[in-house]
């Protein structure tokens, strides 16, 4: 009511590679976060649920086991520690659980979905193989008091970054004559789970998208039938889906009147190696790129599709009623409605809504900028409303496909909004600029190193998850080959390893070199050359 602070408290531990990314999750009196960065540094991934009032810890569930030797915090750590090998607690383990928290009030239990290895690679965090417990998983929990209940494991000895923090929805479903309380969920794995949620017993799991790395999942076992070389231990492996997912964070939805769940879908592959890297003597390093222990290359998008699809899912049948093909691969997430509607917003800028049991599109509006966020409804003095916030951003902006560049959402030009939809709306939209590709800046009194271009093109990747691979930005950050500031190695220096526009969210690397710095300069204006010799 006033707006002033009641409490707050700090979740990750000071000096950690950790940061919270996804949203809380309130039940009970509870409140639950946790947290990614496995991508970072060696973590552990935990949760944790704080009083609402309060903020005082009232319990923390780890996803992964620590060192033995320091003992386990309860019985389903040391049942986990079977499942890894090696050292693998220097390598933290990873199973950052960012998204994907439900509660289930008829049950009275809670679902985690879990993230992926750290570092990614398998081969580097258990050597000795193993099913790596709680990675890429469902997990239940005693909502009270944080016991383990049960789980569900989706990619058992994760090493593609097939995480499982996706949305876990609750549907009663009618499955051969029986009344099922399920759980559905789409990973990023390419299998779309149905799962019973009074045990973790799995109903079904049937691809939803291509899907290289696994034939099927066994009905038996509940486990990955694996293609030969999928882990690219014999040498490179082409896979579908890639570290995008077949299925992101975007949110999926479920209509209990039609039956169907509605899925963001992404049809992208891509290569896997680890043959340039020394797996027996790789060390992780916190506050670094992403640190996975694997390549990947020729991110390509799967040939005969679209780079992502709104797709109709049928839960009980294990098939797609429809699909519907994207201009772009990271689309918002889906609302769907009792009034048979469905709403997404596209990479593209368009707000559409569908006939939920059809496809067909009934509306739609230009908001002027690319949709990364699911809308919501909601009623006030009988009025239904629809919101959605409108705003280009996350992994695809960071690290760009030619699709999205070319959507043409440069960083800052456009204005981010919170807006409202009703059936007597009629207010007066500010246009917004339109979309435009920055114009890469002609200096040609700078000089470019060949050799100092080359080297930096490996410094360069601490920037790349931000200004773009290859220095082509998709908007999550400025495009640096049409920025004046890298013509001046004081004003780069100033920036990366002083730290002047940590504010504005850059990063300090204060273990920049001024060789590195050079380097990172010729890079830039040798990529802007380039570009400028296209046009």
């Amino acid at each position: 009511q006033s707006g002033e602070e009641v409490w707050s408290v700090r979740t990750t531990p000071e000096g950690s590679a950790l940061y919270i990314t996804g949203a809380p999750k309130v039940f009970k009196g509870k409140v639950l976060i946790g947290n990614g960065g496995t991508e970072n540094g060696p973590t552990r991934g935990y949760v944790t649920a704080y009083d609402a009032d309060t903020g005082e810890e009232a319990w923390r569930f780890y996803i992964v086991p620590g060192n033995p030797a320091d003992g386990f915090e309860n019985d389903a750590m040391r049942m986990a520690a079977e499942t890894w090998t090696g050292e693998w607690w220097k390598f933290g383990g990873g199973g950052n659980a960012w998204h994907g928290f439900t509660y289930d009030a008829e049950l009275d239990q809670l679902y985690i979905g879990t993230g992926n290895g750290s570092p990614w690679n398998r081969k580097i965090r258990s050597p000795g193989g193993g099913d790596n417990l709680f990675l890429s998983s469902i997990v239940a929990l005693d909502p009270d008091t944080g016991d383990y209940l049960w789980h569900y494991q989706t990619t058992p000895g994760e090493t593609w970054d097939f995480n499982s923090n996706m949305d876990i929805v609750l549907a009663d479903l009618e499955i051969d004559g029986e009344n099922v309380k399920a759980i559905l969920h789409a990973p990023k794995n390419g299998f779309f789970y149905v799962i019973d949620r009074t045990d973790g017993r799995l109903i079904s799991a049937e691809k939803f998208a291509e899907t290289t790395w696994a034939t099927h999942i066994d009905d038996e076992t509940g486990r990955p039938v694996e293609v030969a070389g999928a882990r690219y231990e014999e040498g490179p492996a082409e896979i579908s889906p890639t570290f995008f997912g077949a299925h992101s964070w975007h949110a999926m939805s479920y209509n209990p009147v039609t039956g169907l769940a509605y899925i963001p879908t992404i049809n992208l592959t891509t290569t896997y190696t680890d043959q340039h890297i020394d797996v027996e003597s790789w060390e992780p390093a916190a506050f670094q790129k992403i640190h996975s222990g694997v390549g990947t290359r020729n991110l390509t998008t799967v040939e005969g599709k679209a780079p992502g699809a709104l797709q109709a899912f049928d839960p009980v049948t294990g098939e797609p009623a429809w699909e519907i093909p994207m201009p772009g691969l990271w689309n918002a997430g889906t609302l769907t409605t009792a009034g048979n509607l469905l709403f997404q917003g596209r990479a593209t800028g368009e707000f559409v809504a569908y006939d939920a049991g059809s496809g067909d599109e009934l509306w739609r509006f230009d908001a002027g900028l690319g949709i990364s966020a699911p809308p919501i409804t909601y009623a006030v003095g009988g009025r239904q409303y629809i919101a959605v916030l409108v705003g280009f951003g996350g992994a695809a902006a960071g690290i760009p496909t030619g699709v999205e560049v070319s959507h043409g959402w440069a960083y800052g030009a456009q204005m981010r909004r919170l807006m409202a939809f009703s059936l007597a709306g009629n207010a007066d939209i500010p246009p917004q600029p339109p979309a435009g590709r920055p114009e890469p800046l002609a200096v040609p009194e700078f000089e470019v190193d060949e050799e100092l271009a080359q080297a930096g093109r490996a410094i360069y990747g601490l920037c790349g998850y931000c200004h773009g691979g290859g220095a082509v930005s998709a908007g999550m950050a400025p495009d640096l080959r049409a920025s004046p500031i890298m013509t001046s190695f004081d004003a780069v220096a100033e920036i990366t390893r002083d730290g002047s526009r940590k504010d504005r969210g850059m990063p300090q690397y204060a273990w920049l070199q001024d060789e590195h710095i050079l380097a990172i300069q010729h890079y830039i204006r040798d990529r802007a050359n380039q570009a400028l010799e296209q046009q």
